[in-house]
């Protein structure tokens, strides 16, 4: 037996994708915990090395160039010394310069004697290229070099200008005292032609005085940077791949770490510095591009007392090589990590996934109506024996599928006989029933609603209908439990087939699962027999208090009637009292005519109109009316009248009533010698009227019960229990409030209050 699709598969349904397979998840996984962590941790641990290597490296070449720069100063120093050791103090080499200066006999003797002399001192040190002795005019008179020519014409070489100078130059520096050497930059073949060969040489010159202070000559020492290589080198296999340069105030290159002499580029100027601007005695270290777009980490130490620095530079691949070794490593052992990852992954997309899908597969077509789908059991445990579950599933599902379709024809036809009932139950309701949707249609209805109207109402909006309005009013119950929840009720002029009718209106929310508002019942009834018979009772009541003070009122007028009788039976028996028996009837009939055009005109006043009326007026008229009931004799009614009390717009007759009948009651309860107030008002925007005696109080078991209807606490033949209940009617009919504001021992209190702005039946400001 074929069977419907149960309901589409989530898959298939339009306008949604598809969601992820594990197969996809496992992916993510893979790279969300895996691969994606560990290529940001290396990443990161790549970017801090490089920051901390190239900072380390920048500390190197810096170290690198700041020693080297303490070195060159103490290598020039140490030549100062030596030149100035050998200057000062010599009495035998300024004897043999004096005789070479004041004769010219012997004179090859002794410049050989002089030259001799400037060897041995050029053996004490180690770093002396050659020691020159020039005469004031430039003339080579000695030199520790045995193929030095003597009388050459040396006075452009730069010891004489250094030697004889009396003032510090560029490039130059003579002591104070011109007894010091002076030094000059560096020299090479072709500075001074001197024959000193492809190496740089230092000069060290200072004047030879003699003792009375003329100038004999100028000893120059040429000293080697060999030695000061060999430190360079050194320091620069410490730095790997670094170069070390020493250059002068010109920035032309010195010195340097030179491997290959003759390939060294000695007398370049390395033009980079000058376009950093640095001042004498400012270090410096950063990158720099070479020409062929290398980067390069530099670093600049300074020589102030020579004028001189030291430029120690690296190339940024060579400083970082050791991490560019470490980043593929990295890289390696990632790569061999994710490949087993990947391996992982399959085995487990193998021994998971596949079990998972078929699984799938099969519930997929259980879902589309076809129950008792099996698989075959696979993977590991757990997913076999979910297999073995499924299979048992699917088989009891399809057992179950057949007995739910006797079940659901069996509920189908009792839901059935349900609805019907329901709907019988319904039309039984002698009420207007109906449903109404959030859109404020009706969509059920009973056959009393369609009697009530003599028409069909489903598919049309109640406020059309019943209230003939184009919108829902907003005081309506209906919108009141659509907005709140809340159950409403009122009293409504509704279209009817009888024309308007008053009709009283419940409504009821109808809830969903979620506790949202879905639709409104509504129970509506014809009131027009209930408020005939309320009216009817109001009526009677009305009639009940007007009978008691009609019937005070005939009393009094028993009182001048009896007076009257008598003085007519005086005058009678006594012509001579006409006149004063007149005078006395004329008196008892004026009162009469005043009680009664009082009650006359009392009755003529037009009470059953809305109309603005005076609170204060209203309880002086009642309390008067009270006065002349036989229950007044001995009481004393009292009136406390706020001033300012603005009207209120209502029936006169309906508050006339509710007042007599509070004071009928006061009067009643206070007995001979009680009291009576009327107090008026105005509190919190309403108006109110209190009515209080001093009686002995209502019990407390009949608090509860004073407004219920045909309840007393009078005897027999002096209530009908209906006082309160319809007085409270009428006042909460005019939108006020009647209560029981106090009672006791000492007297009762009841209070009635009235809004000063209210809306009436047509929506009028009363």
């Amino acid at each position: 037996m074929s069977h419907p699709p149960l309901r589409e598969s989530v898959t298939d349904e339009p306008g949604r994708s598809r969601p992820l397979t594990v197969a996809h998840w496992l992916t993510l996984l893979l790279v969300a915990f895996f691969v994606g962590p560990m290529y940001v941790s290396n990443l990161w641990g790549y970017l801090q090395s490089r920051r901390y290597m190239t900072d380390a490296a920048f500390v190197n070449i810096r170290n690198v160039a700041a020693l080297e720069a303490s070195e060159t100063r103490e290598f020039v120093r140490a030549a100062e010394g030596v030149v100035y050791s050998i200057v000062a103090g010599n009495h035998y080499m300024y004897q043999l310069i004096r005789l070479l200066r004041d004769t010219d006999e012997d004179r090859e003797l002794m410049s050989g004697a002089l030259q001799g002399h400037l060897a041995a001192k050029a053996a004490e040190g180690a770093s002396f290229r050659e020691y020159l002795v020039l005469s004031p005019s430039g003339r080579l008179l000695a030199s520790s070099a045995p193929n030095g020519v003597l009388d050459s014409d040396l006075s452009g070489h730069r010891c004489l200008k250094a030697g004889i100078s009396k003032v510090s130059t560029v490039g130059f520096e003579v002591p104070k005292e011109g007894h010091g050497p002076g030094r000059d930059g560096h020299s090479h073949s072709a500075d001074g032609g001197d024959g000193s060969g492809d190496a740089p040489i230092l000069l060290i010159a200072g004047p030879i005085h003699d003792n009375d202070g003329s100038l004999l000559g100028v000893f120059c020492g040429r000293f080697s940077f060999d030695v000061h290589r060999a430190i360079m080198l050194e320091n620069r296999d410490r730095t790997s791949h670094a170069a070390v340069y020493l250059v002068n105030e010109h920035r032309r290159v010195v010195c340097g770490s030179f491997a290959d002499i003759h390939s060294a580029p000695y007398g370049e100027t390395l033009s980079w510095l000058d376009e950093l601007g640095l001042e004498n005695s400012a270090e410096w270290e950063g990158k720099r591009r070479s020409g062929d777009g290398t980067e390069i980490l530099a670093a600049y130490s300074p020589i102030p007392s020579l004028g001189w620095g030291v430029v120690a530079e690296a190339p940024e691949k060579h400083a970082l090589a050791d991490l560019e070794r470490l980043k593929w490593q990295a890289a390696t052992g990632s790569g061999v990590l994710a490949v087993i990852l990947a391996l992982a992954a399959f085995l487990s997309w193998r021994t998971f996934v596949i079990p998972l899908q078929a699984l799938s597969r099969a519930s997929e077509r259980m879902a589309s109506g076809d129950p008792g789908e099996t698989v075959s059991p696979g993977g590991p445990r757990e997913i076999a024996d979910l297999a073995a579950t499924f299979n048992r599933m699917s088989l009891a599902l399809r057992e179950s599928q057949e007995n739910l379709e006797s079940r659901i024809a069996e509920r189908t036809l009792a839901l059935r006989e349900s609805r019907e009932f329901l709907e019988l139950l319904l039309d039984s309701i002698d009420q207007r029933v109906i449903v109404v949707s959030r859109d404020h249609e009706i969509i059920k209805e009973n056959t009393a609603a369609v009697r009530m109207h003599g028409q069909s109402l489903l598919g049309k909006r109640w406020y059309e209908v019943f209230e003939g309005l184009s919108e829902p009013p907003a005081e309506h119950p209906m919108c009141h439990t659509f907005e709140t929840g809340e159950i409403g009720s009122d009293e409504r002029s509704q279209q009817t087939v009888g024309g308007n009718q008053p009709v009283y209106v419940e409504t009821y929310p109808i809830f969903d699962v979620s506790g949202a508002i879905t639709s409104v019942i509504e129970i509506g009834r014809v009131v027009t027999a209930e408020k005939q018979h309320q009216m009817q009772m109001v009526y009677q009541e009305k009639m009940t208090a007007f009978g008691q003070l009609a019937a005070g009122i005939a009393h009094e007028i028993g009182n001048p009637l009896a007076a009257i009788d008598s003085q007519l039976q005086l005058a009678q028996s006594d012509p001579d009292r006409a006149a004063q028996t007149l005078a006395i009837v004329r008196k008892q009939v004026g009162r009469m005519d005043r009680m009664l055009r009082r009650l006359v005109n009392f009755s003529r006043r037009r009470r059953d109109e809305v109309m603005l009326a005076s609170a204060n007026q209203v309880v002086d008229d009642v309390a008067q009316l009270m006065e002349h009931d036989p229950r007044a004799r001995g009481v004393t009614i009292t009136r406390r009248l706020g001033e300012h009390v603005p009207g209120i717009r209502i029936k006169e007759d309906d508050l006339v009533q509710v007042l007599l009948n509070l004071g009928l009651n006061a009067l009643d309860a206070v007995g001979k010698d009680g009291t009576v107030e009327f107090e008026t008002g105005v509190d919190d925007g309403a108006l109110f009227i209190r009515v209080s005696d001093n009686g002995g109080g209502i019990p407390d078991a009949a608090v509860q019960n004073v407004f219920d209807p045909f309840f007393t606490t009078k005897g027999p033949g002096k209530g009908t229990g209906l006082g309160l209940f319809v007085s409270r009617g009428i006042i909460q009919g005019i939108g006020g409030i009647l209560e029981l504001e106090r009672t006791g021992p000492d007297g009762t209190t009841f209070s009635i209050r009235l809004p000063l702005k209210r809306e009436g039946l047509n929506g009028a400001g009363i």
